[in-house]
């Protein structure tokens, strides 16, 4: 009988080895085993390649501390200065890519998994339309269970769709058991929008450092200059210094809540354009001082609707009516746990307010914004509840009302409303007093909030992710 070490490990059988010369094998004996030496090779040689990525990566810190100190010792002030302002053009507008370079290189496919461990937590959709979840959790059984009994079960899935269009094929753990082999995953993103926003980076910084005459190189020749048109420099830099601030903080940000993708660069290219037209437009104005304006175009790099706030109350309260208002009336900033961040990432998913929130795709949302499932669920709770109950009404203030029975979604306010919870009478007469200033309207009024909330199907995903509030988000 034939027996090798190997063989439990590999599914394949093991390649028979050729007889030595002048040796014989007697029919009936066992083959020789592999020699141990085939599975050393590679592990040293795996070692030996990590030893040599190790010494790289020290050659490269040595070389850059070495380039940082060799200009202070070696060349005159004029020459340090110069070097220094190359330098810090070259590192500030390449560092927002090199981010994205390296968020690509280790983007893990535990994304997946994941993200279809939260369609079933949510109950997105019915288990056997949903793609197939990892073998290890509960839901596996129930989802191959209804998975079979589909007429025609096939191996496309709208779901699976979604996150490919966002993350690329690569991405997808269970992409052997659909996928062609001999077929190439494809790229979900270009590194276009990364380019155009490290060019104009690149412009940008090129504008603030304002690096020295290296060489006398007449571009235009005899022709004349016009020089139109009238630019506030000065206030154009501090306004491009805002932009920047919030473009790195924001791509940081992402880049470890494994967000990062191109449509965030898209973002900060439109940013320093916006940011560019707005600050020119507003040193129109007389806003004092020029360095006030410097101050506002600063803020106005950061927040660029201060500009248009600006630009309107400029325009006296005549004009100022038939610009229409720029504000929304049920803002984002009135949730809990929403900061300037997380407003501009919803922004670019089109969720502008609490409406667009409260209805949102929640399947869209946990692709495109890599929000913890926890934290998204909060929101468009909270969103719910805000969209029924007003912050202010006849003096009073019901939302805050509700707060001091620790109501702030309506999730909570379906649970303390609940009937069958021991002493619910008493709570649910406090309840609707806070709500509405006394017990009879205000019973009235939750009644009423609870069936107009019912209508909505995110309400019904909230509440089945709020089953699972035992589980880690």
């Amino acid at each position: 009988m034939t027996t090798g070490v190997s063989a439990p490990l590999r599914p394949e059988s093991p390649r028979p080895e050729s007889p030595r010369p002048g040796s014989a094998t007697r029919p009936g004996s066992p083959q020789p085993e592999s020699p141990p030496r085939r599975t050393v090779w590679p592990l040293a040689a795996k070692g030996a390649n990590g030893r040599a990525v190790q010494a790289f990566y020290a050659s490269v810190l040595l070389a850059t501390v070495a380039a940082a100190l060799l200009p202070a010792l070696l060349f005159q002030p004029h020459s340090r200065i110069f070097l220094l302002k190359v330098a810090a053009i070259v590192m500030f507008a390449s560092l927002p890519g090199l981010l994205y370079v390296q968020f690509v290189r280790f983007k893990g496919r535990s994304l997946y998994d994941e993200y279809v461990i939260n369609l079933f937590r949510l109950k997105i959709d019915r288990y056997c339309n949903l793609p197939a979840p990892p073998k290890h959790t509960s839901y596996f059984a129930e989802w191959l269970a209804e998975h079979k009994k589909l007429a025609d079960p096939g191996r496309d899935n709208l779901y699976r769709r979604k996150f490919e269009a966002v993350y690329g094929e690569q991405a997808v753990s269970t992409r052997e058991l659909f996928a062609d082999p001999a077929k190439r995953p494809a790229r979900s993103e270009g590194l276009y929008p990364v380019i155009l926003a490290t060019a104009l980076l690149s412009l940008g910084w090129a504008v603030v450092v304002q690096p020295e005459l290296y060489h006398d190189f007449n571009l235009l020749g005899h022709l004349p200059f016009s020089g139109q048109p009238h630019l506030p420099y000065t206030a154009l830099q501090f306004g491009f210094i805002g932009a920047y601030w919030f473009i790195l903080q924001d791509l940081t940000r992402r880049y470890f809540r494994q967000d990062l993708k191109t449509a965030a660069y898209v973002s900060a290219s439109v940013r320093l354009i916006v940011v560019t037209i707005t600050v020119a437009t507003v040193a129109l104005a007389p806003v004092g001082p020029p360095a006030r304006l410097d101050i506002l175009a600063f803020f106005i790099g950061v927040f660029p609707q201060i500009g248009v706030q600006v630009l309107k109350a400029g325009l006296g309260k005549l004009l100022s009516h038939a610009v229409p208002p720029m504000t929304a009336r049920f803002p984002l900033s009135d949730l809990d746990g929403l900061t300037v961040w997380d407003q501009a990432r919803l922004l670019e998913e089109g969720i502008e307010d609490v409406h667009a929130l409260a209805t949102a795709n929640l399947v869209d949302l946990l692709l495109g914004t890599r929000v913890p499932v926890n934290t998204l669920i909060d929101w468009v709770d909270q969103a719910l509840l805000c969209l029924s109950v007003p912050q202010e009404s006849g003096g009073r203030q019901p939302r805050e009302g509700l707060r001091m029975f620790g109501i702030r979604t309506a999730t909570d306010l379906i649970r303390v409303w609940d009937p069958a919870r021991p002493g619910a009478h008493q709570v649910r007469a406090h309840v609707a007093t806070a709500l509405a200033g006394d017990e009879e309207t205000g019973t009235a009024a939750v009644e009423a909030i609870l069936a107009s909330m019912a209508g909505n199907p995110n309400l019904r995903h909230a509440q089945a992710f709020r089953g699972h509030d035992w589980l880690p988000a």
